[in-house]
């Protein structure tokens, strides 16, 4: 008869063993055991080695218990009886007991001794039952003719506790599986070894077939994810660049959807192009919507502007701000000037009569005197004079105000019939004849007195009543435009001699619907009937040139009002729409071009600008030096002017304490701890020259100045001069770098300090070693391939230098080891010499400018492939700037002949504003831009 180990299928169904315990003490142990018997010795392809029956495995519910579990008495060769009292006194376990050994021999029960005492007397050759409480007496007294095999498992009463290849429970198992298979125990211990061998053998096999899989399809994985996440970026960046595009084409049109579509581009992927719009994106128009017909805007020398519709609003002109809606003017509002110190706001109705208001509070504006109406006919513009007059134009007959105290205004007399302009200074005004073929010329004198002077042609004899005039504000200049788009510029200088000068044409549809110059008069805006407004320069009234041409209008009518901002950098307009819409629009510009720059700071001199290391500082300028506070709200506040030892001017550094500003050549210090008063530290000293450019060591108290020029032998006034300014009331000349001539943004100090770049009057750029306590050595020297070394800039965080050359090409240099440099990319998009070079202190932008004019940002995360961002609208070209990031990363200066520009650089508060600008996109705009992702405004 075959064992249960070697039984083959198909064999006559048995159990090789029935297991008898007691289920209130031996349960899980025999579990355990029941377990680790069927599998021993088993072929990893057999489910069991051996047969078991074990009630609580093999019975199923029936109301004949005791019937199936004989049944199963009968079908098995072996009783392994679990020894313990508990199992001694159940009786189920003595009713099995009885019944195997009534039905077989006791030669074939084995003993699994689990708790209790078990004692064997070999001269009674039976169990001293005295003390043997782990089998039962009555049933087992006698039965064994010699001493039975058993097995101590008191041990394995823990189950958690034996793994299965603890040697024990081996040993332990072998004892019940070598009888029951009918072999020796080092037999059957010996093939469940192997056994065990084989198995582990093809388990590590599998695992290492699976893992080769796993580690395959892992790779498969991570370059599907990858490749994903590459689609994925790549439709990202597609989609921000479409959305970049998309602004650019509404930026004028629709300019709040423009910068909630400037916003979700970068916040979709930060792309170049996206960062460099957001850089841009200070020259999109402010707009103001309104309702009812527009009827005019007006800024204050305060900052405050008025825009006029069914009603009257005022707003902070910088930020855009409410300040004060006027309520109670029941839409009669007709015309709209402030005096020229900001305190006056008049408010002219369609009747003729004039509201007189104090706005010295914006946000409580005060009424202070009403005066009814000369003579019948709506207020076309007014006009306030230096000296406390006002002049009330109307469609009828004008009036002569005398404000001089505006709660008390009285009439001086009456303008003639047909007045259409008057000048800023009060002493001259325009009339249209009735039959439209000519204009008058008068003087009006300090009591009202009117006398014509001159009669002048108008540019076409197509005026008819849409006649437009306006004088330069110191009325020399008098600009007359009409219907057929033409501007004639007359000199007025002399009334009784007025002469053209030139004509303009305006290129526009419809004719001219108001003219207005800039407050110094150097600039002439055109606004059209067909909603494009037109800048010229005028400076030059001989030679006068158009410029940016503001399309904002499509579909409105005309442009029914213009002024410019105090300052000339903003220029706020006003147009309704046939559904009476009324937008106002608040733009950038400068001069006769537009602008992204935040403001423009009135320095002269082009040395490079200096933050102080926390940003609250710029010293600009040179010619003098200025010192601007940083942090004062709105804008920068002039704090002080620092002397200058040069007639040419002189370059200027702050240190690393923040507040001591190094300036000139010899070096000088000023104390800034009180902006407002520098104090000179250094004793004064014969200066020879003054420094065009000036570096700081980040690492040492070192400083480098340069200067352009050269003198002759012995004296090389250009070349480069290394100063010890640990002692700042005493700075030291350390030595000067023979054969080095630098220019204003041509000297370099390396991050970690130890390295300085200047050129070379052969045009190379040469590396010096530099430390605190001896001389520089030459470390190495670049050679250019093209022109000569002009600018150089060091990034902030490794030794890749940047260098300009006069040919416009700008190249990265890896100077990491100064003997060897070497070359990694380059770019040629400026024509002309580089004047300016700076590095963000993120590390990942620079700047550039150039004789050209032009001002370009670049991305530089890869020195091998430098790619331009954004070229800036500086407002008209800007040559030979110098450049400088503010310490914080928030700010690029460029310094030139035409003042210190600042441009917000910072991604986060660009976003920031353009949200606080704009309304949120809606979920139809979203759809039409947007249309494969799900609706998420960026400015929530």
């Amino acid at each position: 008869m075959a064992t249960g180990l070697e039984r083959q299928a198909g064999e006559p169904t048995g159990y090789d063993a029935f297991i008898s315990y007691s289920h209130s003490w031996d349960r899980k142990l025999t579990k355990t055991f029941q377990s680790r018997l069927q599998n021993f010795d088993r072929p990893w392809y057999r489910p069991r080695s051996l047969r078991l029956f074990r009630d609580e495995t093999n019975l199923a519910a029936s109301p004949h218990l005791w019937r199936e579990i004989e049944r199963g008495l009968t079908a098995s060769r072996w009783l392994v009886l679990m020894a313990s009292p508990a199992a001694a006194a159940s009786p189920w376990v003595r009713k099995e007991i009885r019944w195997w050994l009534t039905h077989r021999s006791a030669d074939t029960l084995l003993i699994a001794w689990t708790d209790g005492t078990l004692v064997w007397d070999d001269s009674r050759r039976s169990f001293d039952w005295s003390r043997t409480d782990a089998l039962p007496r009555e049933e087992m007294d006698g039965s064994f003719g010699q001493q039975p095999r058993w097995v101590d498992l008191r041990w394995l009463h823990s189950p958690e506790q034996a793994g299965p290849a603890d040697p024990r429970l081996v040993e332990c198992v072998a004892e019940f599986a070598a009888p029951i298979s009918g072999r020796s125990k080092d037999e059957v211990i010996g093939d469940h070894v192997r056994q065990q061998r084989r198995t582990m053998r093809l388990v590590w096999s599998t695992v290492a077939v699976l893992t080769v899989l796993l580690l395959v399809a892992l790779a498969g994985g991570v370059t599907a994810y990858h490749q994903r996440n590459a689609a994925r970026s790549q439709t990202l960046v597609a989609q921000s660049r479409q959305l970049v595009a998309e602004a650019s084409s509404i930026s004028d049109t629709q300019p709040d959807l423009a910068r909630q579509l400037l916003v979700q581009a970068y916040r979709l992927a930060p792309t170049a192009e996206a960062a460099g719009a957001l850089v841009g994106s200070r020259g999109l128009p402010r707009v103001i919507d309104g309702k009812g017909d527009a009827r005019g805007v007006a800024s204050s020398s305060g900052g405050l502007l008025a825009v006029a519709d069914d009603r009257v609003r005022l707003y902070d002109l910088a930020t855009g701000v409410l300040r004060a809606t006027l309520k109670d003017l029941d839409g009669s509002v007709a015309a709209v000037a402030f005096s020229p110190d900001g305190r006056l706001l008049a408010i002219g109705d369609a009747e003729g009569g004039v509201r007189l208001l104090d706005v010295t509070s914006a946000d409580g504006p005060r009424t202070l005197a009403a005066v009814p109406a000369a003579a019948a006919g709506a207020t076309n513009e007014l006009v306030f004079t230096p000296a406390g007059r006002l002049l009330v134009l109307t469609n009828a007959r004008g009036s002569l105000l005398d404000i001089e105290d505006p709660a008390r205004p009285r009439s001086l007399g009456s303008l003639p019939p047909g007045t259409i302009a008057a000048s800023g200074t009060g002493a001259l005004i325009l009339t249209e004849s009735q039959d439209d073929l000519e204009l008058g010329l008068w003087t009006l004198s300090s009591s009202a007195g009117v006398s014509r002077v001159a009669t002048l042609v108008p540019p076409s004899r197509a005026l008819g009543t849409n006649a437009r005039a306006a004088f330069s504000p110191n009325g020399h200049i008098l600009a007359v435009g009409g219907s057929d788009n033409r501007v004639r510029l007359w000199d007025v200088a002399d009334p009784t001699r007025p002469a053209v000068r030139s004509d303009l044409n305006a290129q526009g549809r419809d004719g001219i619907s108001c003219v207005e110059f800039s407050s110094d008069g150097t600039v002439l805006a055109l606004g059209g009937r067909d909603g494009v407004i037109t800048l010229w320069d005028v400076s030059d009234p001989f030679r006068p040139h158009s410029g940016a041409r503001l399309t904002g209008y499509p579909g409105f009518a005309s442009v029914s009002g213009i002024a410019f901002g105090p300052d000339g950098q903003t220029l706020a307009s006003i147009a309704s729409d046939r559904e009476q819409r009324t937008s106002a629009r608040v733009w950038a510009v400068s001069g006769i071009d537009r602008t992204s720059t935040v403001t423009i700071l009135p320095t002269e001199g082009t040395f490079p600008p200096s933050f102080s290391p926390d940003s609250r500082l710029l010293a600009a300028g040179g010619s003098p030096t200025t010192v601007w506070r940083m942090d004062d709200k709105p804008g920068p506040r002039l704090a002080a002017t620092v002397g200058s030892f040069n007639a040419s001017g002189q370059a200027a550094a702050f240190g690393r304490d923040g507040h001591t500003l190094f300036s000139g050549r010899p070096v000088v210090a000023w104390d800034t701890a009180d902006p407002a008063a520098p104090r000179m530290v250094t004793p004064q000293v014969t200066r020879s020259d003054g420094a065009t450019g000036i570096s700081l060591n980040s690492a040492f108290p070192l400083l480098a100045t340069g200067a352009g020029i050269m003198a002759p032998p012995p004296v090389e006034l250009g070349t480069v001069q290394l100063w010890d300014v640990s002692d700042r009331t005493r700075p030291v000349l350390v030595d000067t770098l023979g054969g080095t001539v630098a220019g204003s943004q041509a000297i370099s100090f390396s991050p970690d300090g130890g390295l300085l770049a200047a050129p070379t009057r052969e045009g190379t750029v040469r590396l010096w070693n530099v430390t605190r306590d001896t001389a520089p050595t030459v470390a190495g020297n670049i050679d250019m391939a093209r022109g000569k070394a002009t600018a150089l800039a060091f990034a902030p965080v490794d030794r890749t230098l940047l260098v300009g050359d006069d040919s416009g090409v700008i190249t990265t240099w890896d100077v990491s080891r100064p003997a060897h440099p070497l070359r990694r990319g380059s770019a040629a998009p400026h024509a002309g010499s580089i004047s300016g070079l700076a590095h963000h202190p993120a590390g990942a932008l620079a700047a550039s400018a150039a004789e050209d004019g032009r001002i370009r940002l670049w991305d530089t995360s890869d020195p091998d492939h430098l790619v331009e961002i954004a070229s800036l609208a500086t407002g008209g070209l800007y040559p030979q700037a110098s450049l400088a990031f503010s310490p914080d990363g928030s700010l690029l200066a460029a310094s030139g002949d035409r003042g210190t520009r600042l441009w917000s650089v910072d991604p986060a508060a660009i976003m920031r504003r353009l949200c606080a600008e704009s309304s949120r996109i809606t979920r139809e705009q979203w759809n039409q831009y947007l249309p494969d992702r799900h609706y998420d405004p960026p400015c929530v």
